[in-house]
């Protein structure tokens, strides 16, 4: 499919572009207003695309994976799903297959303009046939809400600029062709097409999970910090996919707790030893590197580490 993407790429293609916000209000659904695009805007996403695509695939610079939630890709790596299992993705395409008939995108509509989720670029070959590429994109971009002012310099001379004025970066988070969707950006993935949630939904399952085989004093404080630090979440959900996770127990990590003289603080005041989670930012990853198998001693040098990455062997 890659394969044939890089031969449409290689076509003259249409070029359209949108900018998308998040729901006015509850129950609604995302929003999406045209970009009309002058020829140097156009020449600018074309660019984009090419580099971050179409290269790539002409040089076969990419190791394709299924899409997996807890994987971390390396760069030269590109996860994949099937358009047919992302709901949100579907609607999204559905929304934008026509772009000549949305609104146009309003610079003065402070509303939507802090409602925005991202930009997305349209190809559309002569036979009808359309790839998507998107990019998250916030009010942010817009220069007059940072600090300070934005100065143009025009012979020497500095002009202070009134104008609206929007920063596009060169990259790209997902790109849509056929039947496949394909993530270069996963974090932006997530928040572009509202999938986090369902990673914190299944993280604080998995934190449940935990509770269960090592009692958790606070066990539902522990709960909410997995099902709404996004990386609490990505750490609980590849712990429960370890082949130990359902051995795990206190009697097995309390001797790792002293060896390494770990600040994990217990309770026995129910008559039950329980470890105490707690929530600083210093603190809130200890209980999960424990339970990660992230402290190791060498057999050589009987240097004790703390591991941030490791594979099986």
């Amino acid at each position: 499919m890659l394969a044939s993407l890089g031969a449409f790429l290689a076509d003259s293609l249409t070029l359209e572009a949108a900018v998308v916000a998040g729901p006015a209000s509850q129950g609604d659904g995302t929003e999406a207003r045209a970009m009309s695009l002058a020829a140097d805007a156009e020449a600018f996403f074309r660019a984009i695309v090419a580099d971050r695509v179409q290269q790539p695939i002409s040089t076969n610079a990419w190791t394709l994976r299924k899409l997996d939630p807890i994987y971390k890709p390396d760069n030269d790596e590109v996860e994949w799903e099937r358009l047919s299992a992302v709901v949100a993705v579907r609607s999204a395409l559905a929304q934008l297959s026509n772009l000549s008939a949305l609104a146009p995108f309003d610079t003065n509509d402070e509303g939507f303009k802090k409602r925005l989720l991202y930009w997305t670029v349209v190809l559309t070959g002569a036979d009808g046939r359309k790839a998507y590429f998107f990019r998250t994109f916030s009010a942010a971009a817009e220069l007059k809400r940072k600090r300070g002012a934005a100065l143009t310099s025009s012979n020497g001379t500095f002009t202070k600029v009134d104008e609206a004025i929007f920063v596009f970066d060169d990259q790209l988070d997902v790109f849509v062709f056929d039947d496949y969707i394909y993530v270069l950006r996963k974090r932006d993935y997530r928040r572009i097409f509202d999938q986090l949630a369902q990673v914190l939904r299944r993280a604080r399952r998995a934190a449940a999970a935990l509770g269960k085989l090592i009692p958790i004093a606070n066990q539902a404080d522990f709960e909410a910090a997995c099902a709404s630090d996004q990386r609490m979440a990505d750490k609980i959900l590849s712990i429960q996919s370890r082949p130990y996770f359902s051995q795990l127990s206190l009697a097995k990590l309390q001797p790792v707790i002293q060896q390494f003289n770990l600040t994990i603080p217990t309770d026995s005041g129910s008559g039950q030893t329980k470890v105490i989670f707690k929530s600083a930012p210093k603190d809130r990853f200890a209980i999960l590197r424990l339970v990660d198998d992230d402290y190791l001693q060498s057999s050589m040098t009987n240097e004790q580490y703390e591991v941030n990455s490791k594979s099986r062997h």
